[in-house]
């Protein structure tokens, strides 16, 4: 299986002070550090420290800044998430 192809799925990359993140639906929560996501079946947390959000289009997002961590969570429930 091709998992590039899988738009169901997160696609995240990250290189220096960037984050890309596709297959995004929704925004779930801005803070001052975080900013949360939602794909079709996952939750992606971007923590960093003084983040810039420089692009959404098209289910893409672009965050600019210093990426301190990544974290998924697969919502296998309407109220239980578990961490992947």
């Amino acid at each position: 299986m091709n998992y590039d192809m899988n738009f169901n799925e997160p696609k995240i990359i990250i290189k220096d002070n960037i984050c890309i993140i596709e297959n995004v639906k929704s925004i779930v929560m801005i803070g001052e550090t975080s900013m949360t996501v939602e794909t079709n079946k996952k939750y992606v947390t971007v923590n960093s420290n003084g983040y810039v959000v420089k692009e959404i289009m098209g289910g893409r997002l672009l965050i600019e800044g210093q990426i301190q961590g990544v974290e998924i969570l697969h919502a296998s429930s309407k109220d239980n998430y578990r961490r992947i």
